[in-house]
This record gives structure tokens, sequence and C-alpha cells, in this order.
């Protein structure tokens, strides 16, 4: 009785070893490369390269009048982000990355918040606009700009602009926010 017993025991046992049979539909193979490729990197509000990855955007003053109802924008300023002119800067295109971890970024709408400090206004956020693609940034999502052509040697520009755009009425104050970003190479 107790041979049968364990016998049966065994073979309840191994069949939960051997598990379900099934066979594979298909195979993912990944790939990538880690390059050395060093490319500056800089920002100004002008065609002109500046001198530093971090750099300011000043929006227009602008009556809080001309931000009435939610979605009105006012003040579009453009700003570049430059990247390459090294002979070692190489690679088939480059896109701009806005970090989605960025503090300052409201995640109901997409758009940056402006800081509490001092006196801020009321009912603003900052947007940001991909000039290339025509459309407003959503900053929640992990999306790169449209990618452009990167030639050695040569600085490329990527167009951007940033504007108030109204979460209600607004009210009078000061606006201060900023957002990380980050050079790929898609």
């Amino acid at each position: 009785m107790k041979r049968k017993g364990l016998a049966i025991v065994l073979f309840a046992v191994s069949g939960l070893l051997i598990g379900p049979a099934r066979a594979a539909d298909g195979q993912i193979t990944i790939t990538g490369l880690i390059t050395d490729t060093t490319c500056p990197i800089s920002g100004s509000t002008s065609a002109t390269p500046g001198t530093s990855p971090d750099f300011p955007v000043a929006l227009k003053h602008v009556q809080a009048s001309a931000l009435k109802a939610i979605g009105d924008t006012a003040s579009y300023t453009p700003f570049f982000i430059h990247i390459g002119g090294g002979a070692n800067c190489t690679a088939p295109s480059v896109a701009v990355l806005f970090e989605r971890s960025s503090p300052m970024i409201n995640p109901a709408t997409g758009n940056l918040l402006i800081s509490a400090a001092g006196t801020p206004a009321t009912n603003v956020e900052v947007q940001i606009v991909d000039v290339t693609a025509n459309a407003a940034v959503d900053l929640r999502l992990a999306a790169s700009s449209s990618p452009v052509p990167l030639v050695s040697g040569v600085v490329t520009s990527l167009p951007f602009a940033a504007q108030y755009v109204a979460t209600g009425a607004a009210g009078p104050g000061t606006v201060d926010t900023s957002v990380q970003y980050s050079v790929t190479f898609p």
C-alpha cells in the first residue's frame, strides 16, 4: 500500500514539474550600438549657437486679459537647441527628448507649471511647441521631437518655442519654470 501511495505522489509531482506543452510563435531580436560620439550641445533664442546646454528663454510680458479663457496662448517665443559642429559628431539623425521626470510638468495637461515662489501668475502654464512638427509637446509623454539629419562638422539647430497657455482667466504675477531635456540619436 505504501508503494502504491508513493507511486501516486511521485506521478502527481512529476506532472507539476513537466509543465504544459507549448511552442514558440516568434523571436524578438534586439540590437543596439554604444558609441563614444561627443557632440557639442547648446541652446539659445537665436539661430546662433549659445555657449551652454543650459539657457534662459524670456517670454514677453503680456496683459492678463490676453489669457482670458482656457487654451488661450500668448507670447510665442522661439528657441533653438543646437547640436554638433565637431568632426567627431556623427550620427544619421538627432532629436530632443524633454524629460518627463522634470518636476515642473503638470501631469494633467503636459505643460509646465509655474513656480510658487514669489507672487506667481494664476491660471497660467507654459507650453513647449515643436516648431518642426507644428504641434504642442505633451511633456507627460516620453516622445522625442521630430528627428533631423545630423551632418559631421555642421551645427544642427532644432527649433522649438515656449508660450503662455491659460488654464482659466489669468491673474497677474511672475512666471518661472523649467524643463530638462536630453539629446537622442534615433
